[in-house]
């Protein structure tokens, strides 16, 4: 089947895909009205692919493989989101090769919302791999995935997969902004082929998103988010629902006089989203990632037929696209050099542990200190006396205590500068923040818990470290060491610290 997605981007042309919010129910009405409106936009000959959801909001849906079979028989395009939150890691592997045989190549990338519902309460939510591991199985298996077998070493058929991953550049403290651009190089460096930003309304962050990538050097085709938005789901966005997405105070006043309009602000609605094509193409972005509620064919043409009328004047656009947050952080000064980065963290508890934690690894966990010796005499001679799986209670103990410690027996304390990514992290993230948080909070307890991310940034400036940040890829959790002895694992190089991938930097060029 054509793939006019990989084709198009690899032409040069500015694409458009176009977003279908996959729900409930196998053969429900709304799903085969939604179905069929999809197809009747990609007969427009406007829009080189369908995306589909993967259970949006956290919350069961339709499968995408199957709406993707679907639209790929009748010759459309499909692009499936692969988020993170509901499958494990060989279940991943299993919808690949699902995916691989019906010939469906593009995948998009992404941590996924945490589970809000769920048959008899809500789900547990999964987070075995995140999206720079999932990228890394992907670039493996494109590349012919080498498996272990009883009778040794198998490398499997190369698939051909165009997997792209999401950036979120509309985040207002120094923290969140630059954690999620340094993110964004893991997600490259693992393999991503194409990168499609988050919901907002800023022309600024959406033209540093792309001059950070050209700063770097970083070669990679982007495509703007461009959500139509109304009172409704703007109401929403303003409040938090939609984790990742930014409406302003100032926004959320204009669409509620919008709203007030005889036509309930749909002329104007569908007006910005072609402004921001508009915008979205003269900044040099390869194309559209169109969204919202209620899309039609008459309403993608509509927009972008403004669009095409608008182009020429897309400069005097973006000034008046500038809904960021008040005093927020940008990247770059608005003369274009690199703004300061003198963001004060927020409050004590950021730095609550942290000093002791310090001066434990320092002197007892890094190799060559005077400390670190006489532990892994001792963990060796355990583990000789009693085996891997003895009991370690003294040291689960401290964990619990300092970190509320799962167990998992494959540490990343240092790796998440000493927060606990599987009891602090609703999500798990071992590489970087998901893209929910708001205000230095987590997106699952926001004004309660800080994100570990946000303290990991201010943890590590303070100590003039940042550079740590972006030094290397964690590998996935290993389950086979649960409920082991962590300090063990680490001195017998069996968890992740052993198996981490560095990452090159070029040595005029310091990390974000």
């Amino acid at each position: 089947m054509q793939n006019r997605l990989r084709e198009a981007l690899a032409d040069g042309e500015f694409v458009v895909s176009c977003e279908l919010v996959a729900g409930r129910g196998a053969r429900e009405e709304h799903q085969q009205r939604e179905v069929e409106e999809a197809l009747r936009i990609a007969a427009t000959g406007r829009v080189q692919a369908i995306s589909i959801t993967d259970n949006p909001g956290g919350n069961p849906a339709l499968l995408a493989d199957a709406l993707a079979r679907e639209f790929a028989d009748a010759g459309v395009t499909p692009l499936v989101h692969m988020t993170c939150k509901d499958r494990n890691r060989n279940q991943l592997q299993s919808q690949f090769y699902a995916l691989a045989r019906q010939g469906i190549e593009n995948l998009l990338v992404m941590t996924g919302d945490y589970p809000s519902s769920g048959w008899g309460g809500q789900a547990r939510p999964v987070f075995d791999l995140d999206p720079v591991q999932l990228l890394q199985m992907i670039t493996e298996m494109n590349a012919g995935l080498a498996q272990q077998t009883p009778r040794g070493s198998v490398t499997e058929q190369p698939t051909a997969f165009f997997a792209g991953a999401v950036a979120s550049p509309f985040k207002w403290t120094e923290a969140e902004t630059l954690l999620q651009y340094l993110k964004l190089e893991k997600k490259l460096a693992a393999g991503a082929q194409f990168i499609i930003s988050q919901v907002g309304y800023d022309a600024r962050k959406m033209a540093e998103l792309l001059e950070y990538l050209r700063q770097r050097r970083l070669d990679v085709p982007v495509i703007a988010n461009v959500f139509v938005l109304g009172a409704g789901a703007g109401r929403l966005m303003h409040r938090g629902d939609f984790p990742g997405c930014y409406v302003s105070d100032e926004l959320l006043g204009v669409l509620e006089a919008e709203a007030a309009a005889e036509d309930k602000g749909r002329e104007a609605k569908l007006l910005r989203a072609a402004r921001m094509v508009a915008i979205a193409r003269g900044q040099g972005y390869q194309g559209v990632h169109l969204g919202g509620m209620g899309l039609t064919a008459e309403v993608i043409s509509q927009i972008l037929a403004q669009a095409d009328e608008l182009k020429d004047g897309w400069q005097d656009w973006a000034s008046e696209l500038s809904y960021g947050q008040p005093g927020g952080f940008y990247l770059f000064a608005e003369d274009g050099s690199p703004a300061p980065r003198n963001e004060a963290a927020r409050g004590r508890r950021i730095f609550s542990g942290y000093g002791l934690s310090r001066c434990f690894h320092y002197w007892v966990l890094t190799k060559g200190k005077r400390g670190y010796k006489p532990l892994s005499a001792v963990m060796d001679a355990r583990e000789r006396a009693r085996g891997r799986n003895r009991h370690h209670g003294l040291e689960h103990l401290a964990k619990v205590a300092l970190y509320g410690c799962r167990d998992c027996g494959d540490c990343g304390l240092e790796t998440c500068v000493y927060s606990c990514p599987m009891s602090q992290c609703p999500k798990c993230q071992r590489n970087g923040p998901c893209g929910g948080s708001r205000e230095g909070f987590c997106e699952v307890y926001p004004g309660e818990r800080y994100c570990i991310w946000y303290k990991a940034y201010h943890r590590l400036k303070r100590y003039g470290q940042l550079e740590q940040l972006s030094a290397w890829i964690t590998e996935p959790n290993d389950w086979g060491l649960e409920a082991t002895s962590g300090w063990s694992n680490y001195t017998h190089e069996r968890d992740n610290a052993a198996k981490r991938l560095y990452l090159s930097k070029r040595a005029d060029e310091p990390p974000g």
